[in-house]
């Protein structure tokens, strides 16, 4: 299975997570589609990543130099209330080609950016965020590979707790919320 992957970096702590976000018309055959070539028709905008949104958004600036054409209606929720919008049917762009066939889309003005990346994109794959040294690096691979569980990974190294072990019964001192014998008792 080929992988869309990509990682993002920036030389601060990131306050919203951007990239550039292509969007073309839908690729309802991505096994008989050249990548590159659809990749080439695509128009290049800035998107915002929003684990907050449900769908993913697109301006009707974008809507208009891409010509999507509309699929429906849908009652869509935002800070202000509710409204109606209209949906189309869009590819969508990400940087290292890193490509979604098919998404449907909203149409609304995302703050700041022509494209809002939605949890229908984001939760179609694996998405982690890191900061480290002031600086902040957000990757993303499609379609889903596996968990990403920081947690059980051999390379995170568990917190010193000073003082006397804990029952196994007893809540885990890591702050989980699991009895000791089921988290960190268990590697003991």
């Amino acid at each position: 299975m080929r992988f869309n992957c990509f990682t993002a970096r920036a030389d601060r702590i990131a306050r919203s997570l951007k990239s550039n976000v292509g969007i073309g018309l839908p690729i309802d055959d991505p096994n008989s589609a050249n990548p590159r070539e659809a990749h080439s028709r695509a128009k290049t905008y800035t998107g915002i990543w929003d684990t907050g949104a449900t769908g993913s958004v697109v301006s009707q600036r974008v809507i208009d130099e891409c010509k999507l054409a509309p699929i429906g209606v849908a009652k869509i929720r935002h800070a202000d209330g509710e409204t109606q919008s209209l949906v189309y049917r869009a590819s969508i762009w990400l940087p290292n080609y890193a490509w979604v066939p098919v998404v449907r889309v909203v149409r609304a003005q995302p703050a700041g950016a022509d494209v809002l990346v939605g949890m229908d994109v984001i939760g179609a794959g694996d998405f982690a965020v890191s900061r480290e040294n002031g600086k902040t690096l957000f990757s993303f691979r499609h379609p889903s590979a596996g968990p990403i569980d920081f947690v059980a990974s051999e390379s995170v190294s568990l917190p010193v707790i000073k003082g006397p072990k804990p029952g196994r019964n007893d809540p885990c001192p890591c702050g989980s919320g699991r009895k000791y014998k089921k988290c960190h008792g268990r590697r003991a």
